[in-house]
């Protein structure tokens, strides 16, 4: 898979879920509807945080190799990863929506293929 390819669904699919849970935080995080305000508003930072990576991942989406595309790489690696990760346990809690296997494997998916397409286009430029 090419760089821009991935980069570029990267950007679709957190840009969607990014938009998702700041849009519907109720449906999204499966809250009941009288939830406190409070709690959505907290939801609503670190779901922003999918809008930020949407945006990087755009923009280097047309970057060429250097030290700053391997850390976006490898910061993208992490991050799925680490939503796996949770999603896995929030998924295997008794009761939980089995919906929640798809972003399981979809965000494995991410992680991985960030992960082989990284080190397989990581700069050759040594500072």
């Amino acid at each position: 898979m090419k760089p821009k390819l991935l980069f570029t669904l990267a950007a679709i699919y957190m840009g969607l879920v990014g938009i998702l849970l700041q849009a519907s935080p109720n449906m999204a995080f499966g809250l009941s509807p009288d939830a406190p305000a409070s709690l959505i508003a907290k939801l609503r930072v670190p779901a922003s945080l999918f809008l930020a990576f949407a945006v990087m991942n755009w923009f280097a989406r047309n970057s060429d190799a250097s030290s700053a595309r391997d850390a976006i790489f490898i910061g993208n690696t992490m991050a799925f990863a680490f939503v796996a990760i949770g999603d896995f346990l929030i998924t295997i809690i008794p009761g939980a929506e089995p919906s929640g296997w798809v972003f399981v494997v979809i965000d494995l998916f991410f992680a991985i293929a960030f992960f082989v397409v990284g080190r397989a286009n990581m700069s050759t430029v040594t500072k």
